[in-house]
């Protein structure tokens, strides 16, 4: 059943990592302490696939630090 759950998902964010991003993060956000956990991913594969058009994710909003004099810069990423 839960394969079933996924493609139907799948329809809506094209890119598996990010479904699977979705999945984790929308799971963790409707987590009950009184119903399993599985049954919570099952609700938010339901809720991902339920919706009327497709999913676009958005990249991460990256900031890049400026580096002291003789250091490289980086970037930092805040979904990290």
């Amino acid at each position: 059943m839960r394969s079933h759950l996924v493609h139907r998902a799948n329809d809506k964010v094209q890119n598996r990592f990010q479904l699977c991003r979705l999945i984790s993060s929308s799971a963790r956000r409707m987590a009950r302490s009184s119903v399993g956990m599985h049954i919570t991913i099952n609700e938010a594969l339901e809720a991902i696939s339920g919706q009327s058009a497709p999913i676009v994710a958005q990249p991460p909003h990256a900031v890049e630090v400026k580096a002291p004099e003789n250091g490289p810069a980086f970037i930092l990423d805040p979904a990290v």
